[in-house]
């Protein structure tokens, strides 16, 4: 049939280019190895009796097979683990036509939504060219999927793919911008020719690893933090997501949807926003959370120091939760009295206009000056927001603000400076 000769012209252009795409991960003498550019002659089978460990112990020994150790030097030592903590790693591999996944996405039966996965990115034309691959048989790389409870499913790694797949079965996505089967464009799944749409709900598989719930927790995640197999990387935020789940991550998840805060970071639609995409509104919420309560901490790596405030209270009781949620909302309840739309926004003297996007440096300065007790109190009733405003934006003529919150924005000083005259300029107008 024709579209069979379509398929088999394609493959033979690709040859073992397509093998160079899959990225395997594998446990060889308790280090985790990433493997790339594996060719088809030696690339795991798994219908082989033989352990995926043995199996490429005897193919790094006996070829020049390329391969690297993810964060070099470090080691998860599972023996050790195995025998003094009962830690353990137990996969299981599935090989699931499309239409299965379909079915198994729709009843929820695999979760699309864990709260340490990246928001949606992909668009219309990269989600059209993976069903494309689908059809051409070009091998894609395996989901990586959490058992967490008998016959139920997380997303660990893969999102995308399977987002994809659903929204392909239930004729969510119109296919775009195909280069190969260019006649498919335009269609949805159910007016595709009969013969595709039998090639893809029976033909076409994708595999899952599957981590089976007897797996230790901490390992899951240590596994899921270095797996990265996907063609947009982690941001630091995303990994903290993955790496160090608990309460206050869930707090910081939560609290980040707040209507008035995605209004003060200027996140009006969220499917074009990139703070809201990349997981920013997240890293801001801990940023508040990471300083609020010991401001003199920041300086040097921020970033850093937002990681281990969130690995050292992955855990935290009821009563401070509760008391850093009121903290949180009180503080952007007052901002945006005060300040609306403009807060986190700079402005350009010289043009005569609000810059569009927010700045971080700008961020730091009003909520942490908005944090102090002697500054957060009664807005009088006649407080006139337009001539707040207006002095506002005379901060910016002064030299000193401007420099600090162009350069060297994460020294000790620069924050101090900042914050300050934001404080001042609060304090003075409240004070009147």
């Amino acid at each position: 049939m024709e579209y069979i000769k379509d398929i088999s012209k394609e493959i033979d252009k690709i040859g073992f280019e397509a093998y160079s795409k899959i990225i395997e991960i594998v446990f060889v003498g308790g280090v985790v190895h990433k493997y790339e550019n594996v060719p088809k002659d030696i690339f795991y089978d798994f219908k082989s009796t033989g352990s995926k460990e043995d199996y490429y112990v005897e193919k790094l020994q006996n070829s020049d097979l390329d391969y690297e150790i993810i964060e070099e030097g470090i080691e998860i030592d599972i023996k050790k683990s195995l025998k003094d903590q009962q830690r353990n790693l137990i996969t299981q591999f599935v090989d699931y036509n499309l239409k299965t996944l379909s079915e198994l996405l729709e009843e929820d039966t695999i979760n699309l939504h864990p709260e340490y996965q990246r928001r949606y990115r992909w668009n219309d034309e990269r989600q059209s060219k993976l069903i494309e691959s689908f059809i051409m048989n070009v091998p894609v790389p395996p989901i990586f999927l959490n058992e967490d409870d008998f016959g139920k499913y997380s997303v660990i790694d893969g999102k995308q793919r399977l987002n994809n797949i659903k929204r392909f079965f239930t004729d969510e996505l119109e296919l775009v911008g195909l280069k190969v089967f260019q006649n498919l464009n335009g269609k949805i799944f159910s007016n595709l020719p009969l013969p595709y749409q039998n090639y893809l709900k029976t033909r076409a598989v994708l595999r899952a690893i599957i981590i089976l719930n007897e797996s230790d927790e901490d390992i899951k995640y240590k596994v899921f933090q270095r797996l990265n197999t996907g063609g947009v990387k982690l941001n630091d935020q995303e990994i903290r997501n993955s790496a160090y789940p608990g309460d206050l991550n869930d707090l910081t998840l939560r609290l980040s949807e707040n209507p008035t805060f995605h209004k003060l970071l200027g996140v009006d639609d969220k499917n074009e926003s990139k703070i809201y995409q990349e997981m920013k509104d997240v890293e801001y919420v801990l940023r508040f959370f990471t300083f609020f309560e010991n401001p003199d901490y920041f300086s040097g790596d921020i970033s850093w120091k937002m990681s281990d405030f969130v690995r050292k209270n992955q855990r935290m009781e009821e009563t401070k939760i509760k008391e850093y949620e009121k903290q949180f909302l009180n503080t952007i309840n007052f901002i945006n009295r005060l300040f609306g739309e403009f807060a986190f926004k700079r402005w350009l003297e010289n043009k005569g206009y609000w810059k569009k996007k927010m700045t971080t440096p700008l961020f730091d300065a009003v909520i942490f000056a908005c944090i102090d007790r002697d500054v957060k109190v009664s807005i009088p009733n006649d407080f006139n927001k337009e001539d707040f405003i207006s002095e506002y934006k005379k901060l910016f003529s002064d030299k000193d603000f401007d420099f600090f919150i162009s350069f060297h924005t994460s020294t000790s000083s620069a924050f101090i400076t900042r914050k300050a005259k934001v404080y001042n300029l609060i304090k003075d107008t409240l004070d009147r």
